[in-house]
């Protein structure tokens, strides 16, 4: 990719609008996906809603008009201590774009929402082991805690 990809703060429904939104989101659940939660059906409404509240916020990543990454930050209060985190879900580059710096942006433009609205910090989830394991640390995040799933019956 000869230019650098457009990275902005956005609304779900723009993203959703994007001609390879689907795809994008075909190739995240394959990397990122838990096999217990079964084939990924993204909730717009539930995007909507967490929007309408101000408690997420979308990023997106264009390459002229093609959709190549994107980000969701949502702000959780934590109660046990009186605190607002900032969490980036649904955090992914599409394979053919990683070559450039849209995961970095899409991080960045992360932080500054959440700092900007006064979360005291930033957590990212990642599959383990992935590249994120490896750049995470070199920019100042650190591993706090291990996350464990268990499915129930149905």
């Amino acid at each position: 990719m000869a230019t650098a990809a457009v990275i902005r703060k956005c609304q779900f429904d723009e993203l959703a609008a994007a001609a390879n939104f689907d795809a994008l989101c075909a190739e995240y659940a394959r990397e990122s996906g838990i096999a217990e939660f079964g084939e990924h059906k993204v909730d717009g409404n539930a995007y909507r809603a967490m929007e309408s509240t101000g408690m997420a916020q979308c990023i997106g990543a264009w390459h002229g008009d093609e959709l190549i990454g994107f980000g969701v930050v949502t702000l959780s209060p934590l109660p046990h201590y009186s605190k607002l985190i900032g969490c980036l879900i649904s955090f992914f580059v599409a394979s053919h774009a990683r070559i450039g710096s849209a995961g970095t942006r899409i991080r960045q433009a992360a932080e500054q929402y959440a700092s900007d609205r006064g979360a005291m910090g930033l957590m990212i989830s990642a599959p383990s082991e992935s590249r994120l394991d490896v750049i995470l640390p070199r920019v100042g995040y650190r591993a706090t805690n291990r996350l464990f799933f268990r499915a129930f019956a149905q």
